[in-house]
């Protein structure tokens, strides 16, 4: 990989779809193997080996500092932050990876056999039937953190770890944060429609 001019070191082979640019333009990570292992270089330094790293779920914080994605060792996944690896999962969804926005915290969704639970700050919440892509979502502050999950037929906000009431529908399974305090949505139960902060 050459960055500015300067080539960084050899591999046997750097992926396709790299490199990455941090937000600031500063940092550099990409995806390369040597021999049967594969790893994440950030700064031209590699991380740990690996079976294999996926190259879509790579991913910096917003002030750059810190640098994610996830990787799979045997039939087991999980999740490099900082080059230290996570707990192992069945299944780790590779475009759930998230930063709060100050950097500080980080989430993402896996899943052991048919269920699925959010991972926050290295500690598994709950298991649901599953868990809305691209629901996770941080307060500006990063203090709070909230995401759509399933039930049986039902779906369900759940804030800071404590699940909310039941709906037939979280509207697209998007939340929006308008402060530090509350999260709101749309819901429907009943053919009704609800606006809720929680």
């Amino acid at each position: 990989m050459v960055v500015d001019g300067q080539p960084g070191p050899e591999y046997d082979e750097i992926g396709e779809d790299c490199p990455l640019l941090s937000p600031d333009g500063k940092r550099v990570g990409y995806v390369a193997r040597q021999g049967d292992k594969q790893f994440a270089v950030v700064d031209g330094r590699p991380g740990p080996g690996c079976d294999g790293v996926s190259e879509g779920s790579l991913v910096f914080s917003p002030d750059s500092r810190c640098f994610a994605h996830v990787a799979h060792e045997g039939d087991k996944r999980f999740v490099v932050v900082d080059s230290q690896p996570g707990p192992e999962y069945d299944e780790v969804s590779e475009g759930s990876l998230v930063f709060s926005p100050d950097g500080k915290r980080f989430a993402y969704v896996a899943g052991r056999s048919d269920k699925q639970l959010v991972v926050v700050d290295g500690q598994p919440g709950p298991e649901y039937d599953g868990i809305s892509e691209g629901s996770l979502i941080f307060s500006p502050d990063g203090r709070r953190f909230a995401y759509v999950a399933r039930k049986g037929d039902k779906q369900l906000v759940v804030v800071d770890g404590q699940p909310g009431p039941d709906y037939d529908a979280i509207l697209k399974g998007r939340l929006a944060c308008r402060s530090n305090a509350s999260f709101e949505y749309l819901a429907v139960r009943l053919g009704r429609l609800y606006r809720v902060k929680q």
